[in-house]
């Protein structure tokens, strides 16, 4: 099972490539992730230049999960299309004109990214394990069709805010004078 890909090896017009669980390049690096549920991953790498490459494609698969309203099992759906440059990784030392912080305001819907590669060969594998990682939600809810009495939550739209309507107990608070009563002085 061949889990990196050598990027030497794709011609001028480029590869695609088709991975799912019966080809079983990745099965033992997404395990921790999808269990023994199924994937499918297809992706094309062309080369942009001698040392960078233009990588595409989508993956498809399944997480076991619990629902974050009602604590069904569920498997929850990732369906996940990427695009990335591949750029051979440069050292960056502190105070470099290439070193940058990376925050999440930095990022937006459309853009490319970039990934790292050393030596001739990327790890797709390792790859595609961060990207179902990063697909992965915080809070997963059921699918309407799954289970459409899930009975904890008042509001069934997951794009809808989620509200509990429970009644905080009135407690009325002891006044700040109170302990001032008990203090005597000389």
């Amino acid at each position: 099972m061949k889990l990196s890909i050598n990027l030497a090896e794709i011609p001028e017009e480029g590869r695609t490539y088709l991975w799912d669980t019966q080809s079983g390049e990745a099965n033992a690096v997404l395990a921790d992730l999808i269990g023994k549920n199924t994937y499918s991953a297809e992706f094309t790498i062309r080369p942009l230049n001698s040392k960078d490459f233009e990588m595409s494609g989508k993956i498809s698969t399944k997480i076991p999960d619990q629902c974050s309203r009602c604590g069904t099992d569920i498997q929850f759906p990732i369906t996940e299309k990427y695009r990335e440059i591949l750029i051979p990784k440069q050292d960056q030392p502190r105070n470099s004109k290439y070193s940058k912080v990376n925050h999440i305001s930095d990022l937006s819907g459309d853009e490319t990214d970039f990934c790292e590669y050393e030596g001739q060969n990327f790890d797709m594998a390792e790859y595609l394990h961060e990207v179902i990682a990063l697909a992965t939600p915080y809070n997963p809810v059921c699918p309407k069709q799954d289970n459409p009495n899930c009975s904890i939550y008042t509001n069934p739209e997951p794009e809808q805010g989620f509200i509990y309507n429970e009644e905080m107990p009135a407690e009325k608070p002891e006044s700040p004078f109170a302990a001032l009563k008990n203090l005597k002085l000389n």
